[in-house]
């Protein structure tokens, strides 16, 4: 396909506007992203994105099938299309494979109650999970990856590119045949650009596609291939850091962060202390909106609603302008992390809630 055969599908603008909802993920083994999860804040939540943001649709991904759950039905009474992911990160393949079963149950026990719900069977299976890239853990898997885009041998390269893609797809073969065991409604994963899927086996591609230094035509340009294979197109995944230079990192701007000192003061690389821009974040999210509505993609994702393990601080280490919620969180000792809301908006709410409103009408 053609750019200008991606531009002319600008005449269907896209039917899913839709948020990442995070209900609890497991990035280190001790620590959960939403420790508490609080049935009364997901009922707030999930209404504001309806109703104040206008999505159509939010993929709520987290580990725990039962707030999975209840977070689902939470969505469909706003009337929200569901996007189910269950992510059980480095879990082994045989875990994975298990844990999606029991998921794929629960999903289809909400389809039969008539929820619009597609399962997504995981994300970027290679990064977060073992066995497909060298590495105990994630960190150092991403250091397998850009070691192999650092490969300037091709035959090497093509040899390597080779042996990820089988034992990715194996992996994502045995899932999706468990999942369909259970489930009986459309099924997609959540795949980084580096991953060679087998998207024979799904019912739509799901793609997480940041932008960084690219134009507006390579950006657009870099869709193709998605395209080509004839089935829906989703973004599952765009959005940014909220500090100056945030957009140009895309997908990596939160390694910028590496940590806290004994004072709780944040490190930073090459010890340059980021300036906090909401503007920027915005911006973003604007231009990545007009540009996947304009591509002929049926849906995106902005990620993501909250982040409450990274909360916002007026004095100390400000961890959200390095994260990528559109709402700021409060630490825990602060007053405001106990009201209803527990946090507030930053300027790309306002900002997506102002396209998503023009593409709604």
């Amino acid at each position: 396909m053609s750019t200008m055969a991606i531009i002319l599908k600008a005449i269907e603008p896209m039917q899913d506007r839709g948020i990442v909802y995070d209900v609890g993920l497991r990035f280190s083994p001790s620590t959960l992203s939403v420790d508490k999860f609080n049935p009364g804040v997901v009922a707030y939540d999930m209404k504001i994105i309806s109703d104040s943001l206008h999505c159509n649709a939010v993929r709520i991904e987290g580990e725990d099938i039962d707030r999975l759950v209840h977070a689902s039905v939470t969505a469909h009474i706003n009337g929200l299309k569901v996007f189910f992911n269950p992510w059980l990160m480095e879990g082994s393949a045989n875990d994975v494979v298990s844990y999606m079963g029991k998921a794929a149950k629960a999903a289809e026990a909400l389809r039969q109650k008539g929820i619009d719900i597609t399962f997504v069977t995981g994300c970027e299976f290679s990064l977060f999970n073992p066995g497909i890239f060298e590495g105990k853990n994630v960190n150092e898997r991403i250091n397998t990856l850009s070691a192999l885009a650092q490969l300037k041998d091709s035959i090497t390269l093509n040899e390597k590119i080779e042996e990820y893609s089988i034992k990715l797809n194996d992996v994502l073969y045995r899932i999706v045949n468990k999942v369909r065991g259970y489930f009986h409604g459309p099924v997609t994963y959540s795949a980084g650009t580096w991953e060679p899927v087998d998207w024979s086996i799904f019912d739509a591609v799901g793609i997480d596609y940041y932008r960084d230094l690219q134009s507006d035509k390579e950006y657009l340009d870099g869709l193709e291939r998605y395209f080509k294979i004839g089935k829906p197109l989703y973004v599952m995944e765009v959005g940014c850091c909220a500090f100056e230079g945030a957009a140009e990192l895309g997908s990596t701007g939160y390694t910028i962060c590496m940590g806290t000192d004994k004072k709780g003061n944040g490190i930073y690389l090459e010890g340059k202390v980021p300036i906090r821009n909401e503007k920027v974040q915005a911006d973003y999210a604007e231009k990545q909106i007009r540009l996947l509505n304009e591509s002929g993609v049926n849906g995106m994702f902005i990620f993501e609603f909250s982040f409450p393990i990274a909360p916002y601080r007026e004095k100390g280490h400000d961890a959200d302008m390095t994260a990528y919620p559109i709402v700021k969180s409060y630490p825990p000792e602060d007053l405001r992390s106990k009201l209803l809301p527990p946090w507030e908006p930053k300027e790309a709410f306002h900002r997506i809630s102002k396209v998503y409103k023009e593409l709604k009408n």
